[in-house]
């Protein structure tokens, strides 16, 4: 009985710790190498400003309002667009293919961009993915 009740302790304490920031996983497939390292060739945000922000509490402040983006645009699966802010902060941007339809928008990937739309910092709709997320309005990217 000892033994059964150490087992169900020992799996439930296993089975609680997380290896991987829930707000950051890494992408379920790789795409292209990012050109661009971490905060690398983008200039400092403002302090205050949603692209200044550390982690996704700073970020909630925002939410529900249409924001500006500034970081490295990247993608997941051929979908989905992320942008990369200067504090390595990933803030989704769904069904990015669907947005730019007919555009070969994966030339973006690595490079900086900026994306305006409405922040959602809690999303159920992304398989895998639970976080910040951004429903496009206005994207300009570098190529």
């Amino acid at each position: 009985m000892q033994r059964l009740v150490l087992a169900a302790l020992l799996m439930a304490v296993g089975c609680s710790s997380r290896t991987r920031d829930e707000y950051n996983p890494a992408p379920l497939s790789e795409g292209p190498p990012s050109t661009v390292p971490p905060g690398a060739d983008l200039p400092d945000p403002s302090p205050g400003t949603p692209s200044a922000a550390r982690d996704v509490r700073e970020l909630e402040a925002w939410n529900g309002q249409v924001i500006t983006l500034d970081g490295i645009f990247e993608q997941d699966r051929g979908m989905h667009g992320i942008v990369r802010l200067a504090s390595g902060l990933r803030v989704w941007l769904p069904h990015f293919d669907l947005h730019r339809k007919g555009d070969a928008w994966l030339r973006y990937v690595g490079k900086p961009c900026r994306v305006t739309g409405v922040l959602h910092t809690y999303t159920r709709d992304i398989d895998g993915y639970r976080g910040p997320r951004l429903d496009v309005r206005e994207f300009s990217g570098q190529e």
